[in-house]
């Protein structure tokens, strides 16, 4: 009896050892999506993997643009700030003549209106007390019209709440963002949930010089949600350079390291969390452009959508997003990281600064080594007795 229950101990004890050797060290972010449209041969591989919302309009005024090295394409249309493939959307409201609503001559005839882009995400996501969820998205302004509305959305589809847009809206004006339908906080009531990064209230405001597409000129501008268990922080960084650019000379990639606008709110996740994105019109507003065709563009890159653990966040990354760029020092700055850091930590995000993101992968944690050494130590008193 004895002997068999021995046996028992040591099966058990090595099977347990076992099963510890073989699991995979596992990420300790998570790519919900990630998409910079480089994938895609054509239109029709696109719309394949971001389909129109309205079946009848299956080419939804939405196009690949190829982008090269020289800036002779519809790049160029953007600045030249972008010479990779991205996605165009026109977001013209209808009318009789077909081109208000940038008819591009698809499969359907009809395009644009009240449609977008989207896609459900493979599982329901929401922030965690170890991970935030981080959308970042850059959009490309044509500079030709405040007048738009176009965004990326990230919400939970049914029921409709959680709503989180970012991008043009003209009202209150342009370079905007959204929360609407949180439980408990309401932010910028008046206006649906909209708020302007030129807001003067809001945490960091946009310069009053670079508050409009005239004034900033034409580029791909990165917008960024970090949704906290406590929270949405929201930022543009202005041609995606990490730079707060010097309004007097708004030239890209020159001003000290940060952003240029950042609003810190209050909303709070509802219990259904999150489970569509989608990249066109905010909520079924088109724009207002008529038969202005530049007044109704905007193109749209590096869609991220993420799940970041904070207690893994690589070194200087104060804001929790995944990275060490800019957007952390005005955290650490004012005091608005998830997590406790102190003067000394900044050293931390001077040698970490990039301004790419850092991928940070697992390591066997402490307790887990210690859990590893328990077992085969156990195994070895087995064995000996």
């Amino acid at each position: 009896m004895l002997k068999r229950i021995a046996m028992l101990k040591r099966i058990a004890c090595f099977t347990f050892l076992s099963g510890m050797l073989v699991t995979p060290a596992l990420a300790v972010d998570q790519d919900i999506v990630v998409d910079n449209f480089e994938s895609y041969a054509d239109t029709a591989a696109l719309l394949a993997a971001w389909p129109s919302s309205d079946p009848l309009r299956p080419d939804n005024a939405t196009r690949l643009i190829p982008g090269d090295t020289i800036g002779d394409d519809d790049g160029a249309f953007y600045g030249g700030t972008n010479l990779t493939k991205f996605a165009q959307f026109c977001g013209s409201a209808n009318d009789a003549t077909g081109i208000g609503n940038c008819d591009l001559a698809g499969s359907s005839g009809v395009a644009g209106g009240g449609t977008v882009n989207l896609r459900d995400l493979p599982m329901q996501i929401a922030p965690s007390a170890t991970q935030n969820v981080v959308l970042s998205v850059d959009i490309g302004d044509d500079a030709f019209s405040s007048n738009k509305r176009l965004s990326v959305g990230l919400r939970s589809a049914a029921p409709a709440e959680n709503i989180i847009e970012l991008g043009f809206f003209n009202n209150p004006a342009h370079f905007s963002y959204r929360g609407v339908l949180f439980p408990g906080t309401s932010i910028f009531p008046a206006t649906g949930g909209w708020g302007q990064f030129g807001d003067t209230t809001i945490e960091d405001p946009l310069d009053p010089a670079l508050d409009s597409p005239l004034e900033v000129g034409r580029g791909f501008h990165r917008y960024k949600a970090v949704i906290s268990t406590t929270g949405v922080t929201f930022t543009l960084d202005l041609y995606a350079d990490s730079k707060t650019n010097d309004p007097l000379d708004p030239v890209p990639g020159v001003g000290p390291d940060g952003v240029d606008a950042m609003d810190v709110t209050g909303l709070i996740t509802g219990p259904n969390g999150f489970d569509q994105i989608r990249f066109g019109i905010p909520s079924a507003n088109p724009s207002s452009g008529g038969t202005v065709i530049a007044a109704a563009f905007a193109a749209f890159d590096n869609i991220s959508l993420r799940l970041v653990d904070i207690g893994g966040a690589a070194p200087g990354d104060f804001d929790g997003d995944g990275d060490a760029d800019g957007r952390d020092f005005l955290a650490w700055q004012r005091g608005e990281s998830p997590m406790p850091y102190t003067a000394a930590d900044l050293a931390e995000w001077q040698d970490a600064y990039t301004p790419g993101p850092l991928s940070a992968l697992a390591v066997p944690e402490p307790t887990s080594a210690g859990l590893m050494l328990l077992a085969l130590s156990s195994l070895l008193a087995i064995k000996r007795r």
